[in-house]
C-alpha cells in the first residue's frame, strides 16, 4: 500500500524524512503524511463532494426531540445538524490512552453530566460549538459531537476536557516516563485536555511546548 502510494504521488526514490505532500488535480485532492518515509496518513478529498468531517461549527440549537435523545443544531447548512444527547456528554479517553493526572487540573466535585441534563445545558435558542463526525447523506444533515478535538503534530489537542495521555503504541517504559513527565510540566490551561500521539516518541520536551501554543492559539480563533 505504501509503495502503491508514493508512486501515485511520485515519492519514489526520494530521500526518507518528514514530509506532507499535497497533490491537486481536476477532480481530487490527495494529501499525504509520510514519517521518516512511511506512510501515516493519506487522505482523497473529491471535488464532487464536501468533506466538512473533523470541521468546527458555532451553531444554534433550533429543537430537542426527547424521544430520539437528540438535538437539531443549525449550522449553517440545508439539514440541522444531529446531536445526540451522548455525543453532548463529555467523552472518556479511548482504551488505546493512558489517562494521566495532572495536579493543577484535578477533576473535582462538580456532578457528572448525563443525558438527562442536556435539554438544561443546551436549551432551544442556545449557542453550541460542535465538530462533524459524519457528512450529510441524502436527505440527513450531518452529525454532530461536543467533544472537539484537534489534531496537531505531537498533540491531540482536547478543549472542553479535563483528561490527558499518552498512547498505549508507545510501548517503552522509560520512554513513556519521560513523556508523563513532559506531559505533567506542559503549562496546559485548565478545563483542556491533550494526548500524545505516537509519533510524539523521543522527540525533546521543547517540541510538545511549540505544538501546544501553535494548537491553543487555533483553538482561540475558533471561539472567536
Amino acid at each position: 500500500m505504501i509503495d502503491k502510494v508514493k508512486r501515485i504521488l511520485g515519492l519514489s526514490g526520494r530521500k526518507a524524512g518528514n514530509k506532507l505532500v499535497i497533490s491537486v488535480e481536476k477532480l481530487e485532492r490527495r494529501v499525504a503524511l509520510l514519517e521518516d518515509g512511511r506512510l501515516e496518513e493519506y487522505n482523497v478529498e473529491r471535488n464532487t463532494s464536501r468533506n466538512i468531517v473533523g470541521s468546527v461549527y458555532k451553531g444554534r440549537v433550533k429543537n430537542i426531540e426527547i424521544g430520539l435523545k437528540a438535538m437539531f443544531v443549525d449550522i449553517g447548512f440545508e439539514k440541522n445538524a444531529f446531536l445526540h444527547f451522548w455525543d453532548a456528554i463529555p467523552a472518556a479517553l479511548d482504551s488505546g490512552i493512558e489517562e494521566i493526572d495532572r495536579p493543577e487540573n484535578r477533576r473535582s466535585s462538580k456532578k457528572r453530566v448525563t443525558a438527562k441534563d442536556i435539554p438544561n445545558i443546551y436549551p432551544v435558542g442556545s449557542e453550541v460549538i460542535v465538530q462533524v463526525t459524519k457528512g450529510p447523506i441524502g436527505t440527513k444533515g450531518p452529525r454532530v459531537t461536543t467533544n472537539l478535538s484537534f489534531a496537531g503534530r505531537y498533540l491531540v489537542f482536547m478543549p472542553y476536557s479535563e483528561r490527558s495521555g499518552i498512547s498505549r503504541k508507545i510501548e517503552d517504559p522509560a520512554e513513556r516516563d519521560r513523556l508523563r513527565k513532559i506531559l505533567r510540566e506542559l503549562e496546559i490551561p485548565e478545563g483542556i485536555g491533550v494526548i500524545i500521539r505516537t509519533v510524539g516518541e523521543g522527540q525533546r520536551a521543547r517540541y510538545f511546548v511549540r505544538d501546544l501554543a501553535f494548537l491553543l492559539e487555533q483553538w482561540q480563533r475558533v471561539e472567536q
